[in-house]
């Protein structure tokens, strides 16, 4: 299942079609909120030496949350079990043991080559969360200017991701109430991922 973000857009027929997004190895992703825009600032690093500075609304957020959550219930483990607490509570430890391998500590590293520069940092206004069979999921933004941005998330990062929304969301006051799994299973709060 590949849910598309969000489902009440429709499409611009005026914009030729974009290019085919590329594919970049993740290498560090940071999220902060920007009191004045009212917005939080995605920005994402890759191997290759390139960042992508991208603007999340709080209604994009509130979409994409639920495509996230659908991407991490389709865990086989989690099918097998009948009841919602046992499940919630699975995916609840299974985050957990994501983030306790994830680095959050690093400050975001100075120095990419910034491939947003020239307009400043991109509105995302829609995307697709697509789970692969490799066990990866491919998360696409679609900005604005009809740019598409591809990522590829393994499970550890899957759940980091989430977890920095849910940080951050929660220090913007956007009264979202995201949690995975069991909400009594709380991280700690960081806002970095390498």
């Amino acid at each position: 299942m590949s849910p598309n973000m969000p489902p009440d857009r429709k499409p611009e027929t005026a914009r030729p079609k974009a290019a085919e997004p590329k594919t970049a190895a993740l290498h560090q992703i940071t999220m902060s909120f920007s009191p004045e825009e009212d917005r939080i600032l995605l920005r994402v690093s890759t191997t290759d030496g390139s960042e992508y500075q991208l603007w999340l609304t709080r209604r994009f957020v509130r979409v994409l949350w639920g495509a996230l959550v659908q991407t991490l219930e389709r865990d086989p483990e989690l099918q097998k079990t009948v009841l919602p607490e046992v499940r919630d509570a699975i995916m609840g430890m299974r985050h957990q043991e994501a983030l306790a391998s994830s680095d959050f500590e690093k400050p975001h590293q100075a120095g990419k080559r910034n491939l947003t520069s020239n307009t400043g940092p991109l509105i995302v206004t829609g995307g697709t969360v697509t789970p692969l069979k490799n066990g990866t999921t491919r998360l696409t933004f679609t900005t604005t200017d009809g740019t598409g941005i591809n990522f590829l998330l393994n499970e550890n990062l899957l759940h980091a991701t989430c977890h920095l929304i849910i940080s951050t969301t929660q220090k913007a006051d956007w009264d979202l109430d995201l949690t995975v799994g069991d909400p009594m299973v709380i991280a700690a709060d960081k806002s970095v991922i390498h």
